[in-house]
């Protein structure tokens, strides 16, 4: 019987390990995708900012050429990788509407003609939505850090 025991306890100990291993890079996995999700929804964050930033600079100092020089294509990536990192309807839903606030107030910026208050409007919406994606940011990436 002592030789069945300990090959028994032998087995046992084993699928502890295994099952221990498993279940810390299970958690890994799920913390390294946090971690993304917080570095694209920052990217995001950022890129919106600068833009509003560089219209500023334009709109106010005179400092020409600061929009169209605009890494526009950070932007579009921190997108697409929010959207395969997360189904957060949340989220999801706050990105599309910074995006389409983004693309309104850049396509006033660009006609040129925008009256004072018609700017002011489209810079007040796109930092709405600004506020509302930095919110949902910060839920949907806690949620996803609780379950780690």
């Amino acid at each position: 019987m002592g030789a069945w025991g300990t090959l028994l306890a032998t087995v046992v100990g084993a699928a502890i390990a295994l099952v221990g291993q498993h279940l810390v890079k299970r958690s890994e996995e799920r913390t390294r995708i946090s971690e993304l999700l917080l570095e694209q929804c920052a990217m995001v964050t950022a890129s919106s900012t600068e833009f509003r930033d560089r219209i500023w600079e334009e709109r106010h100092l005179g400092m020409e050429g600061r929009v169209a020089s605009w890494d526009l294509s950070a932007l579009r990536l921190a997108t697409a990788r929010l959207h395969i990192l997360s189904k957060d309807e949340a989220l999801l839903s706050s990105l599309d509407q910074l995006n389409k606030a983004g693309r309104r107030l850049g396509s006033g910026w660009r006609r040129g003609d925008v009256n004072s208050a018609e700017y002011s409007d489209l810079w007040d919406q796109h930092n709405a939505a600004l506020k509302q994606f930095v919110a949902a940011s910060g839920k949907a990436v806690q949620r996803r850090l609780s379950h780690v």
